[in-house]
């Protein structure tokens, strides 16, 4: 795999709430814009980020670990590339760490990125990766997502549909669910949707 057909955790995550916004960033010379929201996503993101460095690692249920922030991770073979904010290590076990500002649960694609940095880690790191943890800012609950090996496979596969998609620069068919094309800010790009 070249590095320019590398793709990151958060296409992956952005593959399952519709396969196009990877499509249109990657195959197309469409800018995406940034919204308010995103923009607001962001600043809460860093913010919490802040405050992560001051707190205890009592609410990923670990009494002892080092954190690692911005850990940037390349892996020709898994065909991926990505910066974690957070990986806490204890010993030969390492947990990636997502930050969200959210009150609802992670979904398949949060699911689907916190386990391709997981691979990445594996391989990259030679440390070993049961679970990452996923922190929603809003609701202050932490969610523990297993690794197993059904949530691995599914993480590969959708790794190679993306790289698919991007070599043979096909475009993938519109999400199923058109509620989320009202508030894409690439929905004037997709002339089928509404």
């Amino acid at each position: 795999m070249t590095a320019e057909r590398l793709i990151t955790p958060t296409e992956l995550r952005q593959h399952h709430y519709c396969p196009r916004v990877v499509f249109f960033e990657r195959c197309t010379p469409v800018r995406r814009r940034e919204t308010v929201l995103m923009m607001q996503g962001r600043e809460k993101h860093q913010a919490e980020l802040k405050r992560e460095r001051r707190r205890t690692l009592a609410r990923y249920a670990l009494a002892e670990g080092e954190r690692r922030y911005d850990v940037r991770l390349t892996n020709l073979a898994l065909g991926l590339t990505g910066e974690l904010d957070l990986l806490i290590v204890n010993g030969r076990m390492a947990y990636p760490v997502e930050l969200k500002h959210t009150s609802r649960p992670p979904d398949p694609g949060h699911k689907l990125q916190l386990c391709a940095y997981a691979l990445l880690i594996e391989a990259e790191l030679g440390l070993s990766c049961p679970h990452g943890l996923w922190h929603s800012s809003r609701t202050r609950q932490t969610h523990e997502i297993v690794f197993d090996a059904r949530l691995r496979n599914r993480t590969r596969a959708a790794i190679q549909t993306i790289v698919d998609f991007i070599v043979a620069e096909r475009c993938p068919p519109p999400s199923t669910q058109t509620n989320k094309c009202l508030e894409c800010e690439l929905r004037n790009f997709c002339g089928d949707t509404l």
